[in-house]
């Protein structure tokens, strides 16, 4: 069984003043770029067989903020479409070999390893009744948040995505039935930075 997770870092970052996921950040007692921490946490879940980065918005700047020899890299040169062109570009190149793909964008770095674990865990689990979509869901909310975990049977509807049905969104709306919500108390799976305000609130409560 090939686990895979598809990081999503090609986007423009129009909230952010910059590139945000190039933005230094201190985290764990670490300070690295952001994007950096996002990939570490797949690193140190020790689930993932392989680790794909798709970039696109200066793609040069994020590569170089990656420092890990395990990780490699897919170009979305049409990143300026929005988020749907990245997923489907990262889920083309890891479908030949993937059993179970995990969706994650590259701005959500305070998820804990320990969640990427039991996400796997539980769609580990499925796999041997059929496909599904497993979505971790914050318990005082729920809210579900990333990554989304797909089987293999369905990365080929994730290729029929675009900006114009909502993404991943419709994806999920279409294969409703498809979908086990896994409970947990980690807001990781929520906090995405989209500004410097979101940085910092989050920072600050780690």
């Amino acid at each position: 069984m090939i686990v895979t997770a598809v990081i999503l870092a090609a986007g423009l970052s129009t909230r952010f003043p910059g590139n945000k996921l190039v933005t230094e950040v201190e985290l764990d007692s670490i300070r690295a770029p952001l994007i950096h921490h996002t990939i570490r946490k797949f690193i140190e879940s020790r689930v993932f067989d392989s680790i794909v980065v798709v970039v696109g918005h200066e793609k040069e700047k994020v590569i170089d903020a990656v420092d890990f020899d395990s990780v490699a890299f897919v170009v979305n040169r049409r990143y300026e479409e929005g988020m749907s062109s990245s997923v489907k570009a990262g889920v083309a190149a890891v479908m030949p070999y993937s059993d179970i793909v995990a969706i994650h964008p590259g701005d959500l770095p305070f998820i804990k390893p320990t969640t990427l674990r039991n996400l796997i865990l539980v769609a580990s689990t499925l796999r041997s009744s059929g496909d599904f979509v497993v979505i971790p869901r914050y318990v005082r909310t729920g809210k579900g948040g990333h990554p989304l975990v797909v089987s293999k049977g369905l990365l080929r509807y994730v290729l029929e995505i675009g900006e114009e049905t909502r993404g991943l969104k419709g994806f999920l709306r279409r294969f409703g039935n498809y979908i086990v919500y896994m409970p947990t108390e980690d807001v990781g799976i929520l906090a995405d930075v989209d500004t410097p305000q979101d940085l910092a609130r989050m920072t600050l409560t780690k």
